[in-house]
């Protein structure tokens, strides 16, 4: 897709486009409709080095949806730098697949990252396309997982960052929404199918927990194959947006210590799971 002032070009085939627009075209909303489109069909949209200042992030975040407020605007700061951000420690959640607002009856339709400080190491950002991860399921495996339910919870992520919390931190993640979803979800506005996994989720229903847990490893393994993922590899200034609904994402490990900061904004949740 491209004319004199909006090219875009795909990364890989299953997953990524790079997109080339000016700030003014971003901003005013003049391709909205050429970038959530792509946004559906190719979950992952770069913009090299466009260093957006947080107003320009939202006025083009208002576009192509409604922005959740995080603080008094809408942009978060993320950070692993406790001075910085006030959920640096669930930040370190985020090494691991997840999907934002698995805990929620709305998962958020997209989430957009500008990269302001980078690590001195590590630090890519990787999505996954798991639209294109359910439809090259095997058809047994898609006959297993059709009726799934899986619960999703806080606690299920955090115990991986720590396995062996206090009673405290445990009341703690409990106090946050926990849902249960269709492991497989049926969209209702285009009639796709994608996989909803990640580190949210705790167990699957009406299984034994050995099971459960053998099952959530192999298909989250089968989702994170290479042929699925595109890995970011950020310059400062970039901007990256993905389609939540029908991704997983991570970062990359770094330095706990690292002054690695992002300036993200999320996009309301337009549809429950179904």
């Amino acid at each position: 897709m491209s004319d004199a002032m909006f090219e875009a070009h795909d990364i890989s085939p299953r997953v990524g486009t790079r997109i080339t627009i000016s700030k003014a075209d971003l901003t005013s909303g003049k391709y909205a409709g050429d970038i959530e489109e792509l946004l559906k069909t190719r979950s992952a949209l770069v913009f090299k080095e466009l260093f957006l200042e947080d107003e320009e992030q939202l006025a083009f975040a208002n576009t192509i949806g409604t922005v959740t407020l995080l603080g008094d605007d809408g942009v978060s700061k993320i950070s692993l730098d406790p001075t910085v951000s006030d959920t640096a420690d669930y930040t370190r959640g985020a090494f691991f697949w997840h999907i934002d607002g698995a805990n929620d009856v709305y998962p958020a339709k997209a989430t957009m990252l500008t990269a302001k400080t980078l690590s001195e190491w590590g630090g890519d950002t990787l999505i996954a396309n798991t639209y294109a991860a359910y439809d090259d399921l095997p058809d047994a495996d898609k006959e297993l997982l059709s009726t799934l339910k899986v619960r999703h919870a806080l606690e299920a992520s955090q115990r991986m960052v720590h396995p062996d919390p206090s009673y405290a931190e445990l009341q703690r993640w409990r106090t946050r929404p926990s849902q249960t979803h269709p492991l497989v979800w049926h969209h209702a506005d285009s009639g796709l199918k994608s996989l909803v996994l990640g580190a949210t989720a705790y167990y699957v229903h009406d299984m034994s927990r050995e099971d459960s847990d053998a099952l959530l490893c192999r298909v989250q393994e089968w989702a994170t194959q290479d042929r699925f993922v595109y890995r970011h590899k950020w310059n400062v200034g970039d901007l990256l947006v993905w389609d939540n609904t029908g991704t997983m994402h991570r970062a990359d490990t770094y330095s706990l210590e690292s002054k690695r900061l992002m300036h993200r904004t999320t996009l309301e949740g337009e549809e429950a799971l179904g």
